[in-house]
């Protein structure tokens, strides 16, 4: 936990942004997304000053986009016809400013994300309320989530633009409930609410949580709904299957792929979402699942303390594992929301009374001494589609 703690600072600049990559030259960006799990890392390892720079370097790169959300508002409410490249950014330069290129940057997860951040950032580190450098941005922020909370947009992995994706859905209600909590907008409830009920009637539908409405697929992303963004609860019956049908889909050497038909690299297996199947099964007192779940992630950090962004896509699909290496070079070997994420599994495993992972209404995990088992059937599989 320690040296996954420690790179995560390594990858921090002084102004506080977190880069997703350091050894990657695609990733030499901060998203929002990234960072902001990073943030909560830092946090839950007591490095409050280290998360408490990110925040501000935030605020000030949502303060510097003021005139881009306020324009985007503006135009959805008046029926205009949304420019993707015109939205306000998922990922920044690294001094704050914003990047115009053809990569999708129309994504609503990584504010959520950031609100969610955010509060637990108050929390863990023992404040009362938001800190008055921190409220505007805040508030634009949850103004924003409110107006797109339902809107299509790109996913976490920065796909099918035209979705209104699952795990998108999830972090945008993060934010919202955190949104309410922090400003004491009623609003904020309100819209996760109605974000809450559309989730359900889709799974309602399918069966189960599938990866967006109306597609069959799975999406190890899904996992967020529980830990840590707290849509549902652990035990919900449509969450439940969709543990069993990412295991039994997505499961590849040990790790969890990202959804079937994934090429990227190979479409190997990634610590994040391991470690998040970890996050479920601690949230449920099945430790011994999460300690598997971590050290899957452990036997693969390297000799210098670096931890990749996957596994095993060389072997899984070597032709697309290629294709990606000849456009882009040879893939990221220490991202570090894959430390992030292992720091909170390792939190939660480690302490006697975990006080990380709460879902939207602050119930806390249960701690060793209460441990739940809950039967989750897997067929395991190499996850091939």
């Amino acid at each position: 936990m320690r040296r996954s703690v420690e790179a995560i600072l390594r990858n921090q600049a002084d102004n506080g942004a977190i880069i997703a990559s350091p050894d990657f030259a695609q990733y030499h960006f901060c998203w929002l997304r990234d960072g902001s799990f990073s943030a909560y890392a830092l946090d839950v390892a007591g490095e409050h000053e280290a998360s408490a720079r990110y925040h501000a370097w935030v605020a000030r790169a949502v303060d510097g986009i003021a005139t881009t959300m306020s324009d985007a508002i503006a135009a959805h409410r008046a029926g205009e016809v949304l420019d993707p490249v015109r939205m306000p950014p998922a990922r920044f330069a690294m001094d704050g400013s914003t990047v115009v290129d053809d990569w999708p940057n129309f994504q609503v997860d990584g504010y959520g994300t950031w609100l969610w951040s955010l509060r637990r950032h108050i929390d863990l580190g023992g404040s009362d309320a938001l800190p008055e450098h921190l409220l505007e941005s805040a508030r634009r922020v949850a103004r924003y989530l409110k107006e797109f909370a339902l809107h299509p947009c790109y996913d976490v992995w920065e796909e099918n633009g035209g979705a209104r994706h699952t795990s998108t859905l999830a972090c945008v209600y993060g934010g919202l409930i955190a949104g309410a909590q922090l400003l004491g907008d009623e609003e904020c409830e309100r819209v996760a609410d109605e974000v809450r009920s559309a989730v359900l009637a889709s799974a309602a539908s399918a069966g189960y949580f599938t990866k967006f409405a109306g597609d069959r697929d799975v999406d190890a992303s899904c996992l967020w709904l529980a830990s840590p963004f707290g849509l549902v609860d652990s035990k919900n019956e449509y969450f439940a299957k969709t543990v069993r049908l990412i295991e039994d889909r997505l499961s590849y050497d040990g790790g969890l792929r990202r959804y079937p038909g994934d090429v990227y690299f190979g479409g190997g297996a990634w610590p994040v979402l391991t470690a998040s199947l970890g996050w479920h099964y601690a949230s449920v007192g099945n430790f011994e699942r999460a300690n598997r779940c971590r050290g899957w992630i452990e036997d693969r950090i390297d000799a210098e303390g670096r931890l990749a962004e996957q596994f095993g896509g060389e072997s899984r699909d070597h032709q697309h594992f290629e294709e990606w290496v000849s456009r882009w070079g040879a893939p990221a070997r220490d991202l570090t929301w894959s430390h992030a994420t292992l720091v909170v599994l390792s939190y939660l495993l480690d302490r006697p009374d975990p006080v990380s992972i709460m879902n939207d209404r602050g119930v806390r995990a249960p701690n060793r001494g209460t441990e739940v088992e809950v039967e989750v059937e897997s067929t395991g599989g190499s996850g091939a589609s």
